[in-house]
């Protein structure tokens, strides 16, 4: 692809990236910024959003950041609320924020530690959603994307909740 194109492949689109602060939010976050999206982005650390906001708008993108715990349904729509306020909608979604957990075997559990991991990696993707498509569906259509992790469908830790029965032995 022409270079030209490629830095422009997300023009006139806005997205949403959740976990934003770092790791793959953060260098998504960039990419859509430098292929031509608006980004608004999120995390639990403010000053961690506002240097990622400052680092897309030096290189010429347009960011706002909005932190917050993603649990919550008020972010969840404040975050899609924010992408039409200030972008005019949303086309793109990257529910990313997402946690191990406690790790151990299942006994050792607790319940509070489990329902906290399903509460920031399925509940805030589902609340997501719930706002995000919505949004897009005002504009014709979008991409809600989710992040998963390889140890879903692949891995089993010995010891650990939740493993396949294969490897249970």
């Amino acid at each position: 692809m022409r270079k030209d194109l490629a830095m422009t492949s997300l023009r006139n689109k806005t997205a949403i990236v959740t976990g934003a602060s770092s790791g793959i939010g953060y260098a998504t976050a960039r990419l859509f910024a430098q292929e031509g999206a608006n980004v608004v982005v999120t995390a639990r650390r403010q000053d961690a959003l506002n240097a990622l906001v400052t680092e897309i708008e030096s290189e010429g993108g347009r960011a706002v950041a909005l932190a917050g715990d993603i649990r919550d349904e008020t972010l969840a729509r404040a975050l899609v609320e924010t992408a039409v306020r200030h972008f005019g909608g949303l086309d793109i979604a990257f529910n990313n924020a997402g946690m191990n957990g406690e790790m151990g075997p299942t006994p050792g559990v607790s319940l509070a530690g489990w329902n906290e991991t399903l509460a920031v990696n399925l509940t805030a993707a589902f609340l997501g959603a719930k706002y995000q498509i919505p949004a897009m569906l005002d504009r014709g259509g979008g991409s809600v994307i989710f992040t998963s992790t390889f140890v879903g469908y692949t891995a089993g830790m010995p010891g650990v909740a939740a493993m396949p029965p294969a490897s249970r032995a």
